[in-house]
């Protein structure tokens, strides 16, 4: 009997023992040490973190916060060791990393390490100008922002040194700066002169490529116009050139090719003109039709905005003091003309010729013709201009002549 129950109890008995062993060596109070001293690594090398327990088969996980995201990592128990190899991927990043031993899901031990940009790669320089155009003076300026970086994209530590380099004419500056929050930057100040400035940064040998920045001149100043013309004649033919004087900024810079400078004229019925051009090496050239009557044209120029002229006036000659006309076919074709020049020669073709028909002090209409070989036409017909008598004005060149009450024949 006694060795039945024997028989049946050491089982049972091996069995609890295996079972309280497991549980033992998952225990939470297994005692676990990290053997890694080192706090800091480098970017792009591998990663480890080493650990002992006193227990031979007791495992653990190691839960890992990093810039790249979180993970979970295993490790066998190699005779009381257990060795975690950080990923390749988060070992290139720099940055904090936080960890967690965990063991039955709960933690037991935590720490960190930081890793730093691998100074023995190749430096990289990411690097931004901007604005790339800016004003001549010493109020404006351009900033150089400068990243330095190892190989594997991380910036460098703070402190690094920067080199940031601007040519401008035959001046070279070359400034030291040092990073500070991962980058190194520098106000290049705008120069009196307009021209184009060069802007590059080094570090660690490694040089950038030529940044440009354009100095382009201030607002203009104030300047003077004046005019060129073949004659004075109203003829409203020939162009008369209103030029200005050489534009520049307060710093004698011309002012940029393209600026648009209005002219504006007034007539002597106050009629507003208007003309534009543009400068070509600080010159601006407008072209401006003459009036087909006498006048006094008041003119004015200026840059909205920015600078203007002094109005100068331009005076026109009456081209003709009368012209002759007739009347043909029975008062119903007038014929105005021919109409001469300061030099008796015919008038260009195209002057207008305005006629304005009156019955009894009443204007019945207003009719305009245009010149052709120093003549105009007009013809009444009859079915259309049925009263007895008419009066007419004609006007051509800022000339006006009254005509005599003319008879007409109706039906």
């Amino acid at each position: 009997m006694i060795k039945k129950l024997t028989t049946v109890l050491l089982p049972l008995v091996l069995f609890f023992l295996f079972v309280f062993a497991i549980s033992k060596t998952n225990n939470t109070e297994t005692a676990f040490t990290l053997d890694t001293s080192k706090k800091t690594f480098v970017a792009g090398r591998p990663i480890s973190l080493h650990f002992s327990t006193t227990s031979k088969s007791a495992t653990a996980d190691l839960f890992i916060i990093h810039s790249y995201g979180k993970t979970i990592l295993k490790a066998k128990n190699n005779n009381g060791k257990l060795v975690f190899n950080i990923p390749p991927l988060y070992c290139l990043k720099t940055g904090f990393v936080t960890w967690y031993l965990l063991q039955n899901n709960e933690k037991i031990i935590t720490g960190n390490f930081s890793i730093r940009p691998n100074d023995d790669t190749a430096t990289v320089l990411e690097n931004y100008l901007g604005p790339t155009t800016i004003l001549t003076g010493q109020e404006h300026f351009t900033m150089m922002v400068a990243i330095p970086t190892d190989s594997y994209d991380n910036p460098k530590e703070d402190n690094t040194t920067v080199f940031i380099k601007d040519q401008f004419l035959e001046n070279v500056t070359v400034t030291t700066k040092k990073t500070a929050s991962f980058i190194a930057w520098k106000n290049i100040y705008s120069r009196n002169k307009s021209g184009k400035m060069l802007v590059s940064t080094e570090c660690n040998t490694t040089g950038s490529k030529e940044f440009e920045t354009e100095i382009t001149p201030s607002p203009a100043t104030n300047f003077t116009i004046n005019f060129k013309r073949n004659h004075e004649f109203a003829d409203g033919n020939q162009i008369t050139k209103l030029e200005t004087s050489v534009i520049k900024d307060q710093f004698g810079n011309l002012i940029g090719d393209g600026t648009l400078v209005t002219f504006q004229v007034t007539t002597n019925n106050n009629s507003l003109l208007k003309t534009y051009a543009a400068t070509i090496n600080g010159i601006a050239i407008g072209q401006l039709l003459h009036p087909d009557h006498q006048d006094i044209y008041r003119v004015k120029a200026y840059i909205t905005g920015m600078a203007e002229s002094k109005p100068i006036q331009i005076s026109y000659k009456p081209l003709i003091r009368t012209f002759p006309y007739e009347f043909y076919e029975k008062n119903r074709k007038i014929t105005v003309g021919p109409l001469k020049s300061f030099m008796k020669q015919i008038v260009p073709d195209g002057i207008k010729v305005e006629l304005k028909i009156f019955h009894h002090k009443e204007l019945i209409e207003t009719k305009i013709a245009e010149s052709s070989k120093g003549y105009a036409n007009f013809i009444l017909f009859p079915p259309f201009y049925k009263e007895k008598e008419y009066r007419f004005e004609i006007t051509t060149l800022g000339i006006t002549r009254k005509t005599e009450i003319k008879k007409y024949e109706t039906n």
